[in-house]
Order: C-alpha cells, then structure tokens, then sequence
C-alpha cells in the first residue's frame, strides 16, 4: 500500500517509528484491572479483592491456587461474569470514546478420591475490546479502530494432602486465544501514515502449568503459595508480516508468582491477603522498541469475609497494583487502555440448604487518568471499569 501524506496535527516527530495500535494485540483484556487480567477470579474471592491464594471459597479456586482444591468437597461451581469498560483518549487533539461490554462463563468442579486426593476442572479467563468508531488519524484508507482479545482457560488440577493440614496441586493449563483488530497506522516519517489491513478474527492455543502449596498452620492461620508459568503460544496468521513482526506472530501468556495469607480472625470474621507479581517484561511481544512496553506488576490484594448469621454471608475487598505502562509509551496503549490502578469490591453469599448457594460481586475500578509525556506528549488515556458477577455453588 503507497503512504498517504496527512496535513493535519498528527505529525510530531516524536511519532516517527511508533506503530500506533500495538497493544490491541497484547492484553488479555482491554480494560483489565491488574494489566490483562481481572481483579479476582472466582465469584466468592473476587468479592474479597481478589485475595485467594490461602483462602480456597470454591471449585474455581484453582485459577488462583490449584492446591486450594485439597480443601474444597466434591462439589461444582457456575458463574456470570459481566465486564464492563468505559475509556476515552485524547490522541493529538483526536479524541476516541470507547463503552464495552463482554459476559462470559466462569466456574469449576472438584471431586474428592480419596482423603489425601482431588482432581478437579477451572474454567476462567477475561476478554474484551475497544471500538472507537473512528479512525486514530484522518487519512485515506484508515480503518475505523477495533481491537479485541479474549483468552480462555482451562485447568485440569490434581492435589495431594501431604498431611491432613498440608497440601500441594499441580493444574495443567490449555489456553485458547482469539484476537481481531483494526484501524492500526504505522508513521515511517513524520507527516506520512501507512494503515495496515486488518487480518480478521486469528486463534492461538498453548499448554502452561500452575502450581501451588497451602498450609494450614493452625485452625486460624492459613498460608499459600503459587506459581504459574509462562505459556507459548501458537503463531496467529497475519500478524507476524506487520504488528507481531517482532514476536514472530505471538502473544506469549506471562509469568506470574504469589503468596498469600488467610486469618479466621473470629469464628465469624476471616481477613485473607495476597501479593502477586505478573511478569509481563518476560513476554517477547512485550520487548519490541516500538511496542508497549508492559513492565513487570506488582499486586497487592486485601479482603474480608462475615458470617452475618447461617444464611448470609458478606463479603469486601480492595486491590492495588503498580502500573505496567510508563507515561513514554502512552501513545503505543492507546487502544488497550489498561491503566486502572485500584479496585473495589462487594460481595455475599446466600445459602439456600445445606449444600446449595448463590452468590454475586462486584469490582468497581474508578476512573484514572494517563497523560503521556516525552514521545508521549499530547496523548492522554482515561478508563473506569466495573465486573459484576453471578453465580450458583452445589456440593454432592
């Protein structure tokens, strides 16, 4: 495709280089609160904000820790999650305004062989996408940009009680991505934008592992440990001629460790923390000089749980991370604007019998703001969020 010459004020030299859009193809999900992911993955721990690692609620726990599993019964667990992401950006005077929604499953089965053995299923993941209706710059054949990314896991999970109040799981990792995009511009001299074509929708799969410890210390004290590698994934048509060309056409699955606590401070009350780190850095597609640049994050998770009588229980939570994108790479996030640094949670839990219940969250991450600077300036990202979901436990 010939260049085409824009005279518009999309021209800073500062753009020379840069491929505009990158990042579309790079995060699990385009408004994620801690980088590409959710706040918390199962419905009981998200409500508690996301601290998990040594406080098993349920079948789903082994997307956080697989040797939770050791402590849940036989029993299946089926959520809704609802995300919902509102962004704007300010490219250069070009300003975008983005609203998406995504609803997905999420949920597990465990079952109990023997005293000391469980094996068990998670599905989890995060999806979403931006859809600004408009090109990024105002020059012939640009597309409209649209970017999306969803990525499926499933974890098929073994655990082993070393002792009654000891144990240690293995979940076995398959994970399916799919990415569309378009609307990406590259600017080889200022003043002069190329748009590449889009490659419709692309699918990649790949097989990673997590694995865990948690330790009951005493009836009150729980202590956990995690640690999930990173997973290669398969090549996706198209992108390695032009926005993956550095990645050889792939978006790799990070790395990430944890530990966490758990505290039954009353027969009532429990408080569960965690710190986990996702090691973004790691990822090939993350290296390219004029890709994203996502540095590794650190997460810090905080929650508690109330037992208000023995039908309801009420949960909350709060999350922190450190942002993965520095204000100098503003302008290659634009189209994933996952800068939300807190998050906020609710949650409860009603027991409808002895082996029933329903339970709903909500992750509230408030409105911030990136302003870019350097070969930045003039680029500003804005992102709220909010994830609700619904979901129905049964033990056998």
């Amino acid at each position: 495709m010939n260049p085409s010459t824009a005279d518009t004020n999309f021209t800073p030299t500062s753009f020379v280089g840069t491929l505009i859009g990158t990042l579309a193809l790079m995060a699990t999900s385009a408004h994620a609160m801690n980088g590409a992911q959710l706040g918390g993955y199962g419905i009981k721990n998200a409500g508690m904000g996301g601290a998990s690692i040594a406080l098993p609620l349920d079948a789903s726990v082994a997307a956080n820790n697989p040797a939770g599993m050791a402590f849940v019964p036989t029993s299946m667990v089926g959520n809704l999650v609802v995300f919902k992401g509102q962004s704007s950006v300010n490219l250069l005077g070009n300003a975008l305004e983005d609203n998406t929604t995504v609803v997905a499953p999420e949920g597990g089965f465990n079952y109990v062989l023997s005293p000391n053995m469980t094996m068990g299923l998670t599905i989890s993941g995060s999806g979403a996408g931006v859809d600004f209706g408009k090109p990024a710059v105002p020059v012939p054949g640009a597309e409209n940009v649209k970017g999306s990314q969803k990525v499926a896991e499933i974890s098929n999970s073994v655990t082993w009680k070393i002792q009654p109040n000891l144990a240690i799981g293995l979940g076995l990792i398959y994970m399916v991505q799919q990415v569309e995009t378009q609307g990406v511009v590259v600017s080889p001299a200022p003043g002069v934008f190329v748009p590449i074509p889009g490659h419709g929708t692309q699918t990649a799969t790949g097989f990673g592992a997590r694995v865990g410890m948690l330790w009951n210390a005493t009836p009150e004290v729980s202590l956990g440990a995690t640690y999930k590698t990173k997973t290669n994934m398969s090549k996706l048509d198209g992108y390695a001629t032009d926005v993956l060309a550095y990645s050889e056409g792939k978006i790799d699955i990070p790395s990430e460790y944890g530990i966490g606590v758990a505290w039954k401070a009353t027969p009532a009350l429990t408080v569960a923390a965690d710190y986990l780190l996702i090691e973004y850095a790691g990822i090939k597609a993350q290296q390219d000089p004029n890709g994203p640049g996502w540095k590794d994050q650190p997460v810090f998770r905080l929650g508690v749980s109330w037992d208000l009588d023995s039908t309801w229980t009420l949960r909350g939570g709060l999350s922190s991370n450190k942002g993965q994108i520095e204000s100098s790479r503003a302008a290659q996030n634009f189209m994933t604007p996952a800068i939300n640094d807190k998050s906020y949670t609710l949650g409860a839990t009603l027991k409808l019998d002895k082996a029933s219940d329903l339970s709903f969250s909500i992750e509230m991450n408030p409105s911030v703001t990136l302003d870019g600077s350097g070969p930045s300036t003039g680029v500003s990202i804005t992102s709220k969020t909010q994830v609700l979901r619904l979901g129905y436990q049964k033990t056998f």
